[in-house]
């Protein structure tokens, strides 16, 4: 191959080109969604029913962005519906017993980053696997959610959380602008900070993290008490959108949440994250949700969708990475 040639070959594809190759292939997935339940039932496309959908994913999309970062970092989370359950009903007997919104809100960011630094601890202090450990904090959370509440709910809370959960800014549902908010926060935080870079890196090799100077375990309890904080703020959302709080608040949420997370491109090994595939992840199965009910399909047929996609997504991203692995150097 002569300069020519070479010089050719590095010649970049033009922008029209490049855009399509790096867009997420679930995109397609959406739109022949969007098409099949429109064609099925003509409510689908109705700008209420749309709003709808943004304002029932609102919850699973802020959860979502915290557990991108944990993926990312080579780790999971599967205590986030237990943490969910737990603050949505201490923030509910806090508002219950008088105190202000603005500090019920802190508190409930506060008390699950807190349960998120725990688990971090578990994980990097007592070098218990991430499965392992988030999944006694489900099972330990949600048993002293059902000691807290016994077999009461909450009810009748304040009207500004409330506004928070049920409220509108025009047509859009005030949770779909706040979990927008928290999208775009951790997009910027992914990308542009050494946060979001030293995530990424953790979760591509750990060990040259640490011989580079990084200081890993720190760094992973951080990534577990931000996801912590974002289902601290999870919990507002869903507890205003309730009004109400119950010991079952947030059960089985961590399907919903790891499903739309990988749905969405990040790997399941690390190393390899997406903000905007977690958002099309989670739009994509509050879509089929939302088209189940109109079509007036049972609910475990959702559960059983739901479960294949994750089943799916995991095998595409094994058949992808052995497609790069036996790539030539």
């Amino acid at each position: 191959m002569n300069m020519l040639e070479i010089s050719a070959s590095k010649t970049p594809q033009p922008w029209p080109l490049r855009m399509v190759g790096n867009l997420n292939p679930l995109i397609i997935g959406l739109a022949v969604l969007y098409v099949a339940i429109a064609l099925w039932s003509d409510r689908f496309l109705a700008l209420s029913n749309q709003m709808n959908i943004t304002r029932q994913v609102a919850v699973y999309l802020v959860i979502a962005m915290g557990q991108t970062f944990v993926i990312s970092s080579r780790g999971i989370d599967l205590s986030v519906g237990s943490v969910l359950g737990f603050v949505g009903c201490v923030l509910a007997l806090m508002l219950d017993a008088g105190v202000p919104v603005p500090v019920g809100v802190a508190a409930a960011i506060l008390l699950g980053a807190a349960f998120g630094a725990v688990n971090g601890l578990v994980v990097t202090k007592l070098k218990v696997n991430p499965l392992i450990a988030t999944l006694g904090m489900l099972v330990a959370l949600r048993g002293l959610t059902h000691i807290l509440m016994g077999s009461t709910a909450v009810t009748r809370l304040p009207s500004s959380l409330v506004f928070l959960g049920q409220g509108f800014v025009g047509p859009v549902p005030v949770p779909a602008l706040l979990s927008l908010a928290v999208a775009l926060v951790c997009w910027w935080l992914y990308y542009h900070t050494r946060f979001g870079r030293h995530t990424v890196a953790i979760g591509s090799n750990e060990d040259a993290c640490g011989l580079s100077g990084i200081r890993v375990d720190r760094q992973k309890i951080l990534i577990y008490a931000f996801q912590g904080a974002c289902v601290g703020f999870a919990a507002t959302l869903i507890v205003g959108r309730l009004n109400a709080a119950s010991p079952d608040l947030g059960l089985n949420y961590e399907l919903h949440i790891i499903a739309a997370v990988v749905l969405g491109g990040t790997a399941l090994y690390g190393g390899m994250g997406t903000i905007f595939g977690t958002v099309l992840g989670i739009f994509t199965i509050g879509v089929i949700e939302n088209g189940m009910v109109l079509v007036g399909a049972n609910f475990h047929v959702q559960r059983v969708l739901i479960g294949t996609l994750l089943v799916a997504a995991v095998a595409y991203q094994e058949f992808r990475r052995r497609q790069i692995d036996r790539r030539p150097l």
